[in-house]
């Protein structure tokens, strides 16, 4: 990590269990390396601010909150609080990417940001919503990472744009997970529109 670091390079690690997290935290610590880390299932409560402390980004995967429910609640008892932490990373300051993990979990970003604001998919009560976030932070964090880049329309802004048939910032949650896409546009041109 150092030597990479040395060379510009940025760093990404993965880390599951609340040990790992420690562990790689402490790495991107003792290297001054910059980066991210995939997962961050499980946290300890004082490793959570290390996120922003240390200017990583918590690469996070909603969606394995609710495929890995019934798993945690077993082989995690007693710290699922603490599992998939979404909310507490965001208030701690920490730079969130919502992602799918494809192809472990569907690759659809609306799935991955509905599971992050509402955490069931069915019928089940919701799976510690304390660890909620509202819907205009998981759609920052599912913007992307990339530095300098800006989710605000403007003049000469890069206009990547996707169209949605419901508003994403208010409809139920079954259509926030099902969002039916009108049209995007990638570079300013038209790859998708619906009904043509």
């Amino acid at each position: 990590m150092a030597r990479a670091h040395a060379g510009g390079l940025t760093a990404a690690l993965h880390a599951i269990g609340d040990h790992a997290n420690t562990l790689v935290l402490d790495a991107f610590a003792a290297t001054g390396a910059r980066g991210r880390v995939e997962h961050a299932q499980l946290l300890t409560g004082d490793d959570v601010p290390r996120f922003a402390g240390l200017g990583l980004v918590a690469s996070v995967q909603p969606e394995h909150a609710l495929d890995d429910r019934d798993v945690a609640d077993r082989l995690w008892a007693g710290r699922t609080d603490r599992a998939f932490a979404v909310a507490s990373l965001h208030r701690a300051g920490a730079r969130l990417a919502l992602g799918s993990d494809a192809p472990v979990a569907p690759l659809d970003p609306w799935i991955a940001l509905a599971a992050a604001v509402h955490r069931t998919a069915d019928d089940r009560d919701r799976w510690h919503p304390e660890q909620e976030i509202d819907r205009a932070t998981a759609l920052g964090a599912s913007f992307g990472v990339v530095d300098g880049a800006t989710a605000a329309v403007t003049v000469g802004a890069r206009a990547d744009l996707v169209l949605t048939e419901a508003d994403p910032t208010s409809c139920a949650p079954a259509v926030l997970r099902a969002m039916p896409v009108a049209g995007t546009l990638v570079g300013g041109r038209w790859t998708h529109r619906s009904g043509v």
